[in-house]
């Protein structure tokens, strides 16, 4: 990892967190804050960690709570998205920042959006990839409007026909047991299926609620090394997760429900911060969030000052295509000053 150190820090309910900093000013620069999603880790965000340092920016990654080298707390509702951000929170406090622009994918755009919302003056920017704007991760579908179940309910009925991951993923120790005996196969595995050469979407109809991931997950066309990770990337991956299991990972789905009722305050707010929105073109997450989903949070983010969909890029776009996903950032940033 070029330029970056390893800390660590304590959250403001005890729960330490460690990150990947990147940092060529001496602690002067501003700040930009990397969050990953499921199953990320700080890691995720190497090659954003070096181009953001080397522009005068200190850039930091998070291991997200219940990944990698932070605290995986016991408790299903610790890992909420007050607490999420109260951890974010807590960074800005032990940097000395009164704001810093948030970085999220997958799960960690929804930290991202939630920020602006909640926490709009400690907001200068928000670089959000994959999860387009939508009031709850899972969505609400619109505000004031769209689905009224409460996520779980949703997960349950689509569940009775088909597999489905965030269902599967609710009881505690289910997942568990499969992942945790797998922990490699599993990993690579999601990566092939998230990426552009792969089709997580086959898995939703390949088995109904009855069957494990690994029994629906479609298999590796390609054996690693990929172009976007080798064998040490995946080394990396691998030992974080087979050492500490999948449980606190699997804890961010399990708060579908508590976060659906800490959003309802939001449904009918606008995202007032900048904003930079990247997708990649054959990213699973886009195809499921509908065809509304873009225009949607056209219409509900006032400052959206990129939108751009990467071709050749899965789920894993700053992964699969760094140089166009940097290029985007450096200029999204720019525009900030």
């Amino acid at each position: 990892m070029p330029a970056a150190q390893r800390r660590e820090f304590i959250s403001a309910d005890g729960v330490r967190l460690s990150y990947l900093i990147a940092d060529n000013s001496q602690g002067q620069g501003p700040l930009l804050v990397f969050c990953h999603g499921f199953p990320g880790l700080a890691y995720s965000w190497r090659h954003q960690l070096a181009a953001a340092a080397e522009s005068g920016y200190r850039a930091v990654a998070l291991d997200m709570r219940g990944y990698g080298e932070s605290d995986a707390p016991e408790a299903v509702a610790d890992y909420s998205l007050k607490h999420i951000g109260s951890d974010l929170l807590s960074l800005l406090v032990e940097l000395n920042a009164e704001e810093a622009v948030f970085a999220g994918h997958d799960f960690g755009a929804a930290v991202a959006w939630y920020m602006a919302l909640a926490a709009p003056k400690q907001v200068r920017g928000l670089m959000v990839l994959s999860v387009p704007y939508d009031c709850d991760y899972y969505g609400r579908h619109g505000a004031g409007g769209g689905a009224q179940e409460r996520p779980t309910q949703q997960f349950a009925r689509i569940a009775r026909s088909q597999f489905l991951h965030a269902h599967y993923f609710q009881v505690p120790g289910v997942a568990e047991a499969e992942l945790d005996d797998q922990c490699a196969v599993f990993l690579r595995r999601i990566f092939w299926a998230l990426s552009a050469k792969g089709d997580l979407l086959s898995a939703f109809h390949a088995g109904g609620s009855g069957a494990g991931y690994l029994n629906v997950l479609p298999p590796i066309a390609t054996p690693l090394p990929w172009s976007w990770l080798d064998q040490r990337d995946f080394a990396i991956y691998a030992d974080a997760y087979c050492q500490r299991g999948f449980r606190g990972a699997l804890n961010w789905y399990r708060v579908a429900d508590i976060n659906w009722d800490i959003n309802r305050r939001f449904v009918n707010d606008f995202i007032e911060v900048p904003v930079c929105f990247i997708a990649g073109a054959q990213d699973p997450v886009l195809v499921m969030s509908g065809d509304t989903a873009l225009g949607f949070m056209r219409d509900r983010v006032s400052d959206l000052r990129d939108c751009v969909i990467i071709p050749d890029a899965g789920h894993w776009v700053q992964q699969e295509q760094p140089e166009l996903v940097n290029e985007i950032m450096l200029r999204f940033l720019a525009s900030l000053k």
